[in-house]
């Protein structure tokens, strides 16, 4: 008998070997532009953990992002965009809100504007990053050194990213047993939960693969635990992509060495076609909007 998360793990295998072949995403996919000033229909929230690329994320979205430029900044605020959506001679219209990752009163405010009663979204994106946080401060570098230090570990790669993870966990155990409990979205319908700057890690894309969702040959980890949490307590469609921006370089602390992107722009504009494609699918699948021919 098939496992419930078949069909997650297959969309990913589906998506992974397109980029590794090179072929092109599905027709029209990526097709997106920013919306009228009018523009409110299907709502979404893009969460996440701060640094695991929120924002870049929603450029790639609105397709804000060409090869050179610049590199992101961090966003302590909400932002709101509206987009349209075009696929397959659909145009879907969208409002989307990222909410900040970092605890501040600037979270709370978002999630409480976004997130509850009437403001509820349809969908949310959230948005991981397999512990390859950006840490925006040189004294939160420092703090994350001086707690592994005295946790006894070893500071290296493996270190930091299961230090992030472990963050990461909690906030999205947090966020599912709000949505489970009713005291968030309470209108949402879908989930889509991207696993960024997946070129980064391309070469262990599987075990990636394994720690967000659930059906591994090991044992559920904390992250994909909440997720099949939120499959048995809800009627949530939910989703597990790989995705990444833009050909970044990512610096875990000083002093330890550099990882470098694994993907070229080709492949990564590939990605991005493949999240605007299921993004669209997941909107329209659940009555969203469709102003006819695009």
């Amino acid at each position: 008998m098939p496992d419930e998360w078949d069909e997650v793990r297959s969309l990913w295998e589906r998506i992974r070997e397109s980029v590794d072949d090179g072929s092109p995403p599905p027709a029209a996919a990526g097709a997106v532009s920013r919306g009228g000033p009018k523009l409110s229909g299907n709502p979404v929230s893009i969460t996440g953990e701060a640094g695991a690329g929120k924002t870049v994320l929603c450029d790639a979205l609105l397709q804000a992002i060409r090869s050179g430029d610049r590199d992101s900044e961090r966003s302590p605020d909400i932002e709101k965009h509206k987009a349209v959506l075009r696929s397959s001679g659909r145009r879907t219209q969208t409002a989307v809100t990222v909410i900040p990752g970092q605890l501040s009163t600037e979270r709370e405010q978002a999630l409480t504007d976004t997130m509850r009663g009437n403001a509820s979204p349809h969908g949310i994106i959230h948005v991981t990053c397999w512990g390859h946080n950006r840490i925006w401060k040189r004294s939160a570098e420092r703090d994350v050194r001086e707690e592994l230090e005295i946790g006894g570990a070893t500071v290296d790669e493996e270190a930091v990213r299961a230090w992030h993870l472990a963050k990461e966990a909690v906030d999205f155990r947090v966020l599912a047993d709000a949505i489970i409990d009713g005291e968030l979205a309470e209108r949402l319908r879908w989930m889509i939960v991207v696993v960024s700057k997946a070129d980064l890690f391309w070469d262990r894309l599987d075990a990636a693969r394994d720690y967000y969702i659930p059906g591994a040959a090991t044992a559920d980890s904390r992250f994909s635990a909440s997720l099949r949490d939120l499959r048995s307590e809800t009627s949530l469609r939910l989703g597990v992509l790989p995705m990444a921006s833009r050909v970044i370089r990512h610096r875990f602390l000083p002093g330890l060495q550099n990882r470098n992107s694994l993907l070229d722009d080709s492949q990564i504009g590939g990605l991005r076609g493949h999240f605007s494609h299921e993004l669209q699918r997941f909107i329209a699948s659940e009555g969203g909007g469709s102003d006819g021919e695009a």
